[in-house]
């Protein structure tokens, strides 16, 4: 803590009446001003001795970031007594400045203060030229008259008591790169003193008024500050991007009457209070955000207008762009694409996703289907769309988001790459779910494509033949991914000669009495297509299956229409 004496003369110095004046961030406690203290930004320029400029007498210089306490001592005229820790002033004077240091426009200047036994006191801010600075916030002289409607002095701190370390503070704005100083007055006696501090944050308000588009950075904070009286009719920011990157902007103010964001004159999102908008752009950009200040100032809306607009660019993964798609493996493997935890990414405000699902030619035909884990898929509350694209990005078909869709290149369709594109919105994320997966996006897809497989076959490994009947015995266990085939493509399939192992399997009710696991036989018998679809990954053979032969049907999921029946010929033990 730095102590400094100031002897003054016995004139009585003019008063001046201390008014309240709010600041943007409201009143600051003794506790908020400690907690803040320790962020002071100290790479301004500040006087290292006393200054003459401007033909100011600074009678010291503050000292910024630290507690300065000041005793006040009425000189009579005895010089033999001086000390040299004192600070003299003229007896003429009616206040006495402070140097501050030389700032850049947009400078916060805050400033914590307590004086006692000082009638009168007025602590402001001044700049070399002569100007006060005003204070955040309006509060009235009570004259009426517009220069005159703001006070520029300090205001009590809420919920500091006589006792606090600070019992007046205020916020000030420097419009200018000049030097400024503290101007402090009152009405002094022997037992006066002051506890001031300062902090100073150089540029804390990038913008202080343009008529030219201000030009923002991505992942850029962009604090402003205007004059309403003086204010544009609008602030134009403006900020762009390219493909392979998510946006999110965010802004919040006072004294703004509206928020717009524009893509040339298409309005993308407009609000009275705040903006939260996510943009994907699908090529090179430039947005435009107009902020319109509160027309005129008053005892209410104090003199200025606060905004700040942020930006967050994040880079999209492969799957969230049409330049980089994801693709799918082959027809008839479920694709999967899980996205990590990733709140910046907003995948309860958006999802998307391109898939190249595979090169085709005209009359080709496929079936596809779309599905997520771990975010809600209600399509009332959570719209969703699913399209196929073809190589030049036009869509060509809606695809049912519920049961998935089929597709058919038609002759005035182009050939080669087709993709299918996802979007959801609204999609909040599920409760019920592992820990592990709470926030992970995960997307599914499936391509079948009917007609893709010339044969399919059962293979016996064992002597290297086609068989379509194998052997069992009471109480074995039939486990499906065991089973072998060989599988051969259409020529001229995009897909090459690839040996798709995918499959489905079903058995007949009547064989469900012979080969089960947990599947009832009445239950199956109410299905339409007599077949028991499995879910489990292995069959047992039945007490009671002895002398009889069940049949276990194995459906390619590359081509829904290839399907091979296994005979099973059950002996005794």
């Amino acid at each position: 803590m730095n102590f400094k004496k100031l002897v003054l003369g016995t004139f009585s110095l003019a008063a001046f009446t201390l008014l309240a004046a709010c600041s943007d961030s409201g009143s600051s406690s003794s506790n908020d001003e400690e907690a803040d203290s320790s962020s002071s930004v100290a790479s301004f320029k500040s006087s290292t001795s006393l200054s003459d400029r401007a033909d100011i007498n600074y009678k010291d210089t503050v000292s910024i970031g630290d507690t300065m306490k000041i005793y006040v001592e009425l000189f009579h005229g005895d010089s033999s007594k001086m000390d040299s820790s004192v600070l003299y002033v003229d007896s003429l004077d009616r206040n006495f400045p402070m140097y501050l240091g030389e700032f850049p426009k947009g400078t916060r200047i805050r400033v914590y203060a307590s004086t006692y036994n000082m009638k009168n006191d007025t602590i402001r801010v001044k700049n070399e030229f002569g100007d006060y600075l005003r204070a955040l916030t309006a509060v009235s002289k009570g004259d009426g008259r517009k220069d005159s409607a703001f006070v520029n002095f300090m205001i009590p701190s809420l919920g500091i008591g006589e006792d606090g370390v600070f019992k007046d503070s205020n916020q000030f704005v420097a419009f200018k790169d000049q030097h400024y100083y503290l101007e402090i007055g009152g009405e002094f006696t022997d037992s006066t003193s002051l506890r001031v501090k300062v902090l100073i944050d150089t540029t804390y308000y990038e913008y202080t008024g343009s008529k030219e588009p201000f030009q923002m950075k991505m992942n850029d904070s962009l604090r402003g500050i205007v004059l309403i009286d003086e204010a544009p009719d609008k602030i134009a920011l403006q900020f762009s991007s390219t493909e392979g990157y998510s946006v999110n902007v965010t802004t919040q103010g006072t004294n703004v009457k509206s928020y717009e964001l524009t893509n040339g004159d298409e309005v993308i999102g407009a609000s009275e209070s705040s903006l939260d908008t996510l943009l994907i752009p699908n090529d090179s950009i430039t947005w435009n955000l107009n902020i319109q200040p509160t027309n005129f100032a008053s005892i209410w809306t104090g003199p200025y207008a606060f905004f700040e607009a942020r930006t967050s660019a994040r880079e999209l993964e492969k799957g969230e762009y049409f330049s980089h798609p994801d693709s799918i493996h082959y027809p008839g493997e479920t694709y999967e694409r899980t996205r990590p935890k990733n709140l910046a990414a907003k995948y309860d405000i958006y999802q998307e996703q391109f898939i190249w699902i595979g090169d085709y030619k005209k009359g080709d035909s496929i079936l596809v289907k779309h599905w997520i884990k771990n975010y809600d898929e209600n399509n009332v509350t959570s719209p969703v769309k699913l399209e196929i694209l073809d190589k030049n990005k036009k869509s060509q078909k809606d695809i049912n988001s519920v049961y998935g869709g089929s597709f058919v290149v038609a002759s005035d369709m182009p050939e080669g790459p087709f993709y299918l594109h996802y979007t959801r919105t609204n999609s909040k994320p599920l409760a019920q779910v592992d820990d592990s997966l709470r926030y992970v996006l995960q997307l599914y897809t499936l391509v079948q494509q009917p007609g893709i497989l010339e044969t399919m076959d059962f293979y016996n490994a064992e002597d290297d033949s086609i068989s379509n009947n194998i052997r069992a015995t009471v109480g074995d266990t039939l486990r499906l991914d065991e089973f072998q085939f060989i599988m051969n493509f259409k020529a001229g399939s995009s897909w090459g000669d690839y040996n798709g192992q995918d499959i489905s399997w079903f058995v007949p009710c009547e064989s469900l009495n012979y080969i089960n696991n947990k599947y009832s036989v009445n239950s199956c018998k109410s299905n339409d297509s007599g077949e028991q679809e499995l879910s489990s990954e292995y069959l047992i053979v039945q007490p009671d299956a002895a002398g009889n032969t069940a049949e276990l049907i194995a459906q390619s999921m590359a081509d829904p229409t290839k399907r091979v029946t296994l005979n099973v010929k059950i002996r005794a033990k």
